[in-house]
């Protein structure tokens, strides 16, 4: 399993995209794969590889996990949150160019598992992937959502049963963080018992788990394993 680096060109947003690759070197017929949005963080901050080593994902052989990043922390607002100039844009680019083009390349027969992971904003972006199109998703992976009741009238509004493993955590403090970007305060620990009533409402598949924690990268980086165990065993 290596770390391959690579570049996008997007039409959409006339730019390039770096991105990564987690992969297996030999081909691969079924396969599980996960996008993970924040993806730089995610390598970085997160160290999710270290996190991958140490569970059992180490011993699979068919996973495929894809880290894209958003540019700048503008870029990545603009991107991911639903009042964004590029929010829908962004949705667009992921399904109407990204994903095809990087499932194409891999050259996979089936996709058994289907996935997104993000933090904060990046799980806020990979909820309304999701809901595009539910049926192309089996699980979500969202640490400390940054959600707003837009955001979790989305999914309320989907149709009754969605087919999705969602692993959820949050920490019990994060309704005191302040947005960097806008000042406002963001109430992500309501906002996500509010969103897991949802998900408990349209029959979800639902790992909720709420923690000591503040809404930062050392927590999301210890959750990072039991997130990634979810994925492999649901």
């Amino acid at each position: 399993m290596g770390k391959v680096t690579k570049y996008f060109h997007s039409n959409i947003f006339n730019k390039s995209f770096e991105y990564h690759l987690l992969k297996p070197d030999h081909p691969i017929n079924d396969a599980n794969i996960l996008y993970v949005q924040d993806g730089n963080d995610y390598l970085e901050l997160g160290e999710f590889e270290e996190a991958y080593r140490s569970c059992e994902l180490a011993s699979m052989t068919n996973w495929i996990i894809i880290f894209i990043h958003p540019g700048t922390s503008e870029e990545r607002w603009q991107s991911y949150h639903h009042k964004g100039q590029l929010f829908n844009k962004y949705i667009d680019f992921m399904y109407e160019e990204f994903m095809p083009s990087v499932e194409q390349e891999l050259d996979v027969k089936r996709i058994s598992k289907k996935g997104l992971l993000g933090d904060s904003l990046a799980a806020n972006i990979s909820l309304h992937i999701a809901a595009r199109k539910p049926e192309h998703w089996t699980h979500l992976l969202l640490q400390s959502a940054a959600i707003m009741k837009q955001d979790i009238a989305c999914i309320a509004g989907l149709k009754e049963a969605i087919p999705w493993n969602v692993y959820q955590t949050v920490g019990i403090y994060e309704d005191e963080f302040v947005s960097p970007i806008t000042n406002e305060r963001l109430f992500i620990y309501t906002r996500n018992r509010e969103l897991h009533e949802v998900f408990q409402r349209k029959k979800v598949n639902v790992h909720f788990s709420e923690m000591a924690e503040n809404h930062l990268w050392e927590f999301w980086k210890r959750d990072l394993p039991s997130a990634l165990l979810f994925f492999l065993k649901s």
